[in-house]
């Protein structure tokens, strides 16, 4: 029998329920601070500023806020501003279909990876992959944040950062934390 200390890492996983993060995984001096996330995500909402930019080439905000009081279209900007809004939609999807993938594959965005920081699982430390790292993670608030009753999730979710153990909404539905990448100094 293991005493109350020690732990095993070569034993077999044990049955017993819900796992408390906070007993498994000891990440308090390597979370990532809140500072660090609000610079990777102004860096990644940058970028994908940057990308839609050639929308607004060949339209007037004039003539977009006017066709947008009685459209619901998602994609109205694109379709408005022509050949402007098709290198727009390819440059947009582009940068996203990149920042998925690096997510999926090392746990970073663009924006992460400037900033030092690192989505893992927060069970073990590992990498997360696809499934949490974007599906679970990302597209659930990209959702709410595009549907008109529910945008107050998307501040509750952000809110949730002051937490004891950093983790927005959008953490603990993937079962993901934010560490940091950089070795300490």
């Amino acid at each position: 029998m293991d005493s109350p200390g020690s732990f095993n890492p070569y034993a077999p996983p044990r049955s017993g329920g819900i796992v408390q993060p906070e007993e498994d995984l000891r990440l308090d001096g390597d979370l990532a601070s809140r500072w660090q996330r609000l610079g990777g995500a102004l860096f990644d909402a940058m970028l994908a500023t940057i990308a839609l930019a050639p929308a607004f080439f060949g339209l007037s905000f004039r003539e977009f806020t006017r066709a947008r009081k009685g459209s619901a279209n998602p994609f109205l900007i694109y379709q408005l501003a022509g050949t402007w809004g098709l290198i727009a939609a390819a440059l947009v999807l582009g940068l996203n279909i990149l920042q998925w993938t690096l997510l999926a594959t090392r746990g970073q965005t663009i924006g992460k990876m400037v900033a030092g920081t690192r989505v893992v699982s927060v069970v073990n430390g590992a990498p997360v992959g696809f499934l949490h790292a974007v599906a679970l993670r990302s597209w659930p608030t990209e959702i709410v944040s595009r549907l008109p009753l529910l945008q107050l999730l998307t501040l509750v979710d952000v809110l949730c950062i002051f937490g004891e153990r950093r983790r927005c909404l959008h953490d603990a539905i993937a079962g993901t934390v934010v560490v940091n990448a950089r070795p300490p100094v």
